[in-house]
């Protein structure tokens, strides 16, 4: 089915600015990144539009050619509190 028309109530999906994958060294600067998604955030709430957060806290399953030592501290799917998490949020967690 071609899309002929934009949803008249949009919503914003911040994915992945969370505690432990903003810690990581990337090619676009993590302050800049949060900054941006925080005043996003802020404008949808004030409009009274949806605000999704999405974290993640798993790998895939199943993955044998893989193995990893790693073990991520107690944090590290915690949002970060630029994002000012409001009740009125959708939160999601992936674990896959």
């Amino acid at each position: 089915m071609p899309l002929t028309q934009l949803d008249p109530k949009p919503a914003l999906i911040v994915i992945d600015l969370q505690k432990g994958i903003v810690a990581l060294p990337t090619t676009h600067p993590s302050p800049e990144i949060t900054a941006r998604s925080s005043a996003l955030a802020r404008a949808f709430r004030a409009h009274g539009l949806p605000v999704i957060l999405v974290n993640v806290a798993g790998g895939a399953p199943g993955r044998a050619d893989v193995t990893h030592a790693f073990h991520p501290p107690a944090d590290w799917t915690e949002l970060v509190s630029e994002l000012e998490r409001q009740p009125g949020d959708h939160v999601v967690t992936k674990h896959r």
